[in-house]
């Protein structure tokens, strides 16, 4: 090799650049469906983008699965930088498994009001902190169907319908051959969610402000009276054993059917109805009683004690809580985003997905007066606690005096 080019060629080796150090990385946990994953890979990718100096990763994990494995994560002390939460976000935080956000909070100046307003910001709080911060946001709403209420002259359901409103419309949608229901008015269920939402319409309520159980109550007493006589004295609603020899398991699959005039669920129930072309349906707000009242199936974005980037991974929870970072919910119609800029947005109300002349604004509407479950440490608990005698409730077996006074020593009894 002539003594130049061995020169030129020393020199070039001599002095290329290093390749370039791995940008630090922030995992963050979700579980869902795979069209769930898709979305939250569309938003993490997003995240990289936007954030600088750290590459964001998506970890998901099946519904069933979800807890086990970020339970075992954390007890090994290895476990994600942001995890997804929802009713069990005290059980984690509890156990100092969380890391509270107020500080970054206060240094960022985020207004969570003005981004998730005012009652869904504080929807994880406990103890004056914030252990997490809303993510999606989804108030259960009233399905109907359109052609049965045209088809039978019930007016379409508006927020300001009270119960005997609703139970008038109920009992005229009910379609009976002699004993034989041919079609239901209502269907509902021993859920948490639906009974739930009836006591706090009622001004009832599980737990009180400093969380004690207070779920045997006049008002919840006249709610689950109301809820149980829909079923058992008005048979506008089936029973537990109607479903059984319908051979559905649920109110959203007889909806689908055209056999349920009207029902109360959440916005998943959108993407179940693509495949039944044969429902023309609507939304409305749920209708009221004494109180306008929903219940929020709400899932939030909280960051792991054990995280080793902690300042990074609230970055990445500040952009994918922002409009951009929402964005995608709305316009793969995954669910209602917890952004209130986005649930003002075209691309939540007008979407390109829509399948039908939905009045979407009803979800943000909802957002409004829709409550979140009882989030303490113990809701696993809880819910095993009343769940049962509910169900009994519901079933006419118990009377609901007797039943909730019931579910009160129960839960009283919790941690004893």
């Amino acid at each position: 090799m002539p003594a130049v080019v061995a020169c030129l060629v020393a020199t070039a080796c001599a002095t290329a650049a290093p390749p370039p150090t791995p940008e630090p990385e922030v995992t963050v946990a979700v579980w869902g469906s795979d069209q769930d994953a898709k979305t939250y890979q569309q938003r993490v990718d997003l995240a990289s983008d936007r954030v600088a100096g750290v590459n964001v990763k998506l970890l998901h994990v099946k519904d069933g699965d979800y807890g086990t494995k970020i339970g075992k994560m954390l007890a090994d002390g290895n476990p994600p930088d942001i995890i997804e939460v929802a009713e069990s976000v005290h059980s984690y935080s509890s156990k100092n498994q969380l890391l509270p956000l107020d500080n970054f909070i206060g240094s960022e100046k985020l207004d969570l009001a003005g981004r998730f307003g005012e009652r869904a910001a504080h929807s994880y709080d406990r103890d004056g902190k914030t252990w997490a911060l809303p993510d999606r946001s989804g108030p259960m709403v009233l399905y109907y169907n359109k052609d049965l209420f045209d088809k039978d002259g019930v007016a379409y359901p508006t927020a300001d319908w009270k119960w005997p409103d609703f139970l008038a419309a109920a009992q005229k949608l009910t379609v009976r051959d002699g004993d034989k229901t041919m079609r239901y008015g209502f269907a509902a269920g021993d859920w948490w969610p639906w009974w739930m939402a009836f006591m706090l319409q009622n001004g009832g309520k599980v737990l009180d402000e400093a969380g004690n159980p207070v779920i045997n109550s006049p008002e919840n007493v006249k709610a689950m009276q109301f809820y149980a006589d829909l079923v058992n004295k008005h048979h506008v609603a089936p029973s537990k054993k109607d479903y059984e020899a319908l051979k559905v398991s649920s109110p959203d699959q007889l909806f689908a059917q055209g056999n349920a005039a009207m029902i109360m669920t959440g916005f998943w129930n959108i993407a179940s109805l693509k495949d039944a072309p044969q429902v023309r349906w609507g939304i409305s707000p749920l209708f009221k009683n004494t109180k306008q009242a929903t219940i929020s199936f709400q899932s939030g974005l909280a960051i792991t004690k054990s995280s080793k980037r902690p300042e990074l991974a609230f970055k990445v929870l500040d952009f994918l809580t922002s409009a951009e970072g929402q964005k995608p919910i709305a316009t793969s119609g995954q669910d209602a985003p917890a952004n209130r800029e986005v649930q003002d947005s075209d691309d939540f109300l007008r979407p390109a997905w829509t399948i039908a002349d939905v009045n979407m604004s009803a979800f943000k509407e909802s957002a409004e007066f829709a409550y979140t479950p009882p989030m303490t440490p113990d809701w696993g608990g809880m819910q095993k606690a009343f769940g049962t005698i509910i169900g009994e409730i519901c079933d006419g077996l118990v009377t609901p005096k007797d039943g909730l006074a019931a579910a009160q020593r129960s839960l009283e009894n919790l941690g004893k």
